[in-house]
């Protein structure tokens, strides 16, 4: 059973997501604030049986413009993340250098439910508060992170996703 792009928009809608239609098989919205705000692209493909969700260059143009050693950092920082994660792999081209988060699902005989797509979009979002981190394995200066503040924004999502859990 292929799922519709209108499914996905009531979706949304019933989250209070503000997002743009692309065309008939994408959607565009962001999360975060500036200066560390994600696109988000949101495509269905085989008429409705893969589901895909995918960031857009979470750094710009910071990944390209690193040296060497630092982008060889970002992707230990990336596979550890793949490793300590069960939804959404963190992919990297080499060639280009884009880099996002993506969760594909395919939805050939089966349903979407809406608690499924809030939980597969909530990682998506979650990816923009790592922004500063991975500025900092970048050695981007003005992105340092205190530690104390990274574990209380863990432990804060953490308590959002006990309290998600109990709700939807």
């Amino acid at each position: 059973m292929a799922i519709s792009l209108s499914r996905i928009e009531s979706y949304l809608d019933e989250m209070e997501v503000n997002y743009k239609v692309r065309d008939e098989k994408s959607i565009i919205t962001s999360f975060g604030e500036q200066p560390n705000a994600v696109m988000v692209i949101i495509l269905l493909t085989e008429e409705g049986e893969l589901l895909e969700i995918r960031t857009v260059k979470h750094l710009d143009d910071l990944v390209a413009e690193a040296s060497e050693e630092k982008r060889a950092k970002l992707l230990a920082w990336m596979l550890n993340a793949n490793y300590s994660s069960k939804i959404g792999a963190w992919e990297y081209d080499p060639d280009d250098h884009d880099h996002h988060l993506s969760i594909s699902v395919p939805i050939e005989d089966g349903d979407l439910t809406l608690k499924q797509f809030v939980r597969m979009l909530g990682v998506i979002a979650k990816s923009a508060t790592l922004i500063p981190e991975m500025k900092a394995v970048l050695g981007v200066a003005d992105a340092a992170v205190d530690e104390k503040e990274r574990k209380r924004r863990e432990l804060l999502a953490q308590l959002h996703a006990l309290d998600n859990d109990s709700g939807i």
